[in-house]
């Protein structure tokens, strides 16, 4: 890691002669710190290693040299390449977002684009001309698998450093020093673009607002900054534990006092349809928008929607299907099991191993999970990000006792060897503290719609034996794909409830 720093050094300095300094193993070391901070909450002095002097790194603010790293001139090529691609109502939207950058206005943008309008491709061009200009732009999005998608993106809760028992902090803000490498960032940047804001927590935008303000030393909504969202209402709201509909609609960003300062932008253009030249697709989409606006006709009887005849089956239960494909992979199994440890001594007696063994909670990986080669899994954590992000897909390559090497699916990184260790999970929702150590994955051959948003498929099976309970979630399930001949859906009688707030869509 040290030659690593060391050469980046050389190459920045454009100096070969340029040795090893204190420096240089002191970012070594912050760079491990970091790891240990994001995975387990420890400094290194506190497992017993070295540790870092974070006051002597002058020379590296590691959030900063990542934001400024990017060759302008690739970047320059890119931007000559893809703008003249852009359809009107996608150059009508990057004008006005290069407008706003260029007059140094800031504000509140919001671009409502469904899937397949070419949302990620306008993004990246933002992205790539503000970078190109030598300038900063910080891309985040809501989810793991969205943030891959974006040269650079980070999860919101691992960029911006969100509280996590958010939804319940009266005025949350950013836990970010002002003097630090993201502090750097947030106070230079030119814009920051988050996408996939609909599931985001009213109170997430809300901190970001705060600490923009006290960090720019302006009083203007996010202190001056330009702040560019994206994403679908149609799609799912934030998730509140045992909440009602009316708790969702508030936690909902258009619930929030910072929305009546948004400027909106549209994309409604299908880029899929436009690609494939296929009727079908056409037709899909409009069925898509059908279901996600709440449009589609609705038996007074059942309260349920006709699927299109177009929706055909079959699938099973999320995990009975994982158990059964996995079982039938011809493979030798390697069985972990966690360490469930309670955080109070005292209330060992009250919770004991075999319980918290028992405990199989939403967002955390099984007691005893069986791996195989070569089967596909999901990551639940934020391990090394972008690389690495909660909901990044790999395939088991390789199983040891305490480290299992896996091939990374989906994003930019498609294709690269990693290392997953196990790691400590502590649970925000529960009544008492335990930690959990296991590796943070499961198995991906199914997966919840929730888990599903963001992800791009080649073929879909949904199962609606037990129906959606929450809005958006139909549409985002039926979404995943791009034509209506990759969709398998099974619902009895061909029918299945679709829960749609109007309220979250006007």
């Amino acid at each position: 890691m040290s030659e690593d720093i060391l050469h980046r050094l050389r190459a920045a300095n454009q100096n070969p002669d340029i040795q090893f300094t204190p420096n240089v193993n002191n970012e070594a070391l912050i760079l491990i710190e970091d790891i240990c901070l994001t995975i387990a909450n420890k400094a290194l002095v506190q497992l017993g290693k070295p540790a870092s002097n974070r006051s002597a790194n002058n020379l590296f603010d590691r959030d900063l040299q990542r934001e400024t790293h990017y060759d302008s001139d690739e970047l320059g090529t890119l931007v000559r390449t893809n703008l003249p691609q852009l359809i009107l109502e996608q150059r009508i939207a990057y004008d006005r977002i290069m407008r706003a950058i260029t007059e140094q206005s800031g504000g509140l943008f919001f671009i409502d684009a469904p899937g397949g309008t070419g949302k990620t491709f306008l993004l990246s061009l933002i992205l790539a001309t503000i970078r190109s200009q030598n300038n900063i732009a910080l891309a985040i999005a809501s989810s793991g698998i969205a943030a891959t998608l974006l040269d650079g993106g980070r999860t919101t809760h691992s960029a911006l450093k969100l509280p996590l028992n958010l939804q319940n902090t009266e005025a949350p803000t950013c836990n970010i020093s002002k003097n630090s490498g993201m502090g750097k960032v947030l106070q230079t940047c030119e814009i920051i673009i988050w996408d996939e804001c609909t599931m985001s927590h009213k109170k997430a935008l809300e901190a970001l607002d705060r600490t923009l303000r006290d960090f720019r030393g302006n009083r203007r909504i996010f202190g001056g900054a330009l702040i560019l969202l994206s994403g679908d209402f149609r799609q799912t709201l934030p998730i509140i534990p045992r909440s009602t509909p009316a708790d969702e609609l508030h936690a909902c960003l258009k619930s929030s006092v910072l929305w009546r300062h948004l400027q909106k932008l549209t994309l409604k253009t299908s880029m899929r349809v436009q690609l494939q030249r296929d009727a079908s697709a056409g037709n899909f989409a409009k069925q898509l928008m059908d279901i996600g606006n709440g449009r589609m006709e609705i038996d007074e009887s059942t309260q349920c929607i006709t699927l299109p005849a177009n929706f055909s089956a079959k699938n099973i239960d999320v995990n009975t299907i994982n158990f059964t494909i996995q079982h039938g992979i011809p493979s030798e199994t390697t069985t972990y099991k966690s360490i469930d440890t309670v955080e109070n001594q005292d209330e060992v007696v009250n919770y004991p191993t075999e319980f918290l063994n028992s405990l199989d909670l939403p967002g955390m990986p099984p007691h005893v999970p069986t791996l195989k080669i070569g089967v596909p899994i999901i990551l639940l954590r934020n391990i090394n990000p972008p690389r690495l992000c909660n909901g990044t897909k790999l395939s088991v390559k390789k199983m040891m006792n305490n480290v299992i090497e896996a091939t990374i699916l989906t994003g930019k990184f498609k294709g690269e060897d990693v290392l997953l260790p196990r790691i400590p999970m502590i649970p925000t929702d529960m009544p008492f503290e335990f930690k959990h150590l296991q590796f943070p994955v499961r198995f991906a051959f199914a997966m919840t719609i929730n888990k599903a948003q963001g992800q791009s498929l080649q073929v879909c099976g949904l199962n609606l034996e037990n129906p959606c309970f929450s809005h958006g979630q139909l549409y985002v399930a039926c979404s995943r794909v791009g034509k209506p001949s990759d969709l398998f859906v099974y619902a009895p009688d061909g029918k299945t409830r679709n829960i749609v707030y109007p309220t979250a869509l006007q």
